[in-house]
């Protein structure tokens, strides 16, 4: 089965983007048997989610420094040997118990850049002028992963 698992805390502003863009674009997904699932951090949730024959993208909201609002996305296996060099909030936890129980997972990791990530539940300004464009963009790289499974 094809899972996409959202990770971020809605209360840290841009922290929640993942969470936003995959409430936002859920039901395209689950229109063609894409199952969403919006872990938030219950990085323990997420992993029992998770069965060897799935084909998981991980979204998360990243800091690489880029410009806030862009999109990044690799090889899911990439995600988990780089973590601590992704700067994701959550990969650790996610990523630590894949590696701790070696499942081997394949799929992809989508990284949304941010802009701020301080107490709040609204997203910054610099991501709600973007919203729709980052939904679009995911979307596309979930929709061009999953034609290729």
């Amino acid at each position: 089965m094809i899972k996409v698992i959202g990770i971020g805390n809605r209360l840290m502003m841009d922290d929640g983007i993942a969470i936003a863009v995959l409430e936002k674009i859920r039901n395209k997904l689950e229109s063609i048997g894409i199952e969403v699932v919006i872990a938030e951090t219950d990085f323990q949730f997420c992993f029992h989610q998770l069965r060897e024959d799935d084909f998981v993208i991980v979204v998360d909201a990243s800091y690489l420094g880029g410009a806030a609002g862009s999109v990044y996305s690799c090889k899911l296996q990439d995600a988990i040997t780089a973590y601590g060099q992704t700067n994701s909030q959550h990969d650790m936890s996610v990523f630590d118990l894949m590696r701790l129980y070696s499942k081997p997972m394949k799929g992809c990791f989508i990284g949304i850049e941010i802009a701020e990530a301080g107490f709040g539940c609204e997203l910054s300004e610099a991501l709600k002028d973007k919203f729709n464009e980052v939904c679009l963009k995911t979307e596309r790289i979930i929709f061009e992963t999953v034609k290729e499974v």
